[in-house]
């Protein structure tokens, strides 16, 4: 993950890593809990369909997601881009998505793309937004465009 404006420092580099694995150790055992105590307390996750404001009810939707559509699901993903905003904010670009039990890659209709915004509070990175849409949504571009 580099950035052609500015090299992303290691040990921030290391720090989003760490986070994203958390994410998915969380994700791969449905334990919500713990997936949402890497977000902020106001934190925005907008998914297809959703717009879930606050670690809160980032947690509670996971939840009811886990004991669920999304029981027994995993995930995984790679970065395609890393970047600095300011020095205390970066934004993520990564693809990716769940799979079901049983599977051992993402299927063509699960795969998305993700963005992420993370924030350093008190020297920590933390995530303050996130959305994702599925790879295969195009949206059409007007006539002109290619």
């Amino acid at each position: 993950m580099t950035n052609a404006v500015s090299a992303i420092r290691p040990e921030d580099e290391k720090a989003v890593r760490e986070i994203v694995q958390r994410i998915t150790l969380s994700w791969n055992e449905n334990d919500a809990d713990r997936l949402s105590t890497v977000y902020t307390e106001d934190a925005s996750i907008v998914l297809p369909g959703a717009h879930l404001k606050g670690r809160s009810n980032i947690r509670d939707w996971m939840a009811e997601a886990f004991d669920g559509k999304w029981k027994g699901t995993r995930v995984l993903g790679s970065p395609l881009e890393l970047r600095y905003i300011r020095d205390d904010v970066m934004l993520l670009i990564s693809q990716g998505g769940a799979y079901p039990p049983g599977a051992t890659e993402v299927p063509v209709e699960h795969a998305i793309r993700g963005i992420w915004v993370f924030v350093k509070q008190d020297g920590e990175w933390i995530i303050t937004g996130y959305g994702n849409t599925p790879v295969r949504a195009a949206i059409p571009l007007p006539d002109g465009h290619k």
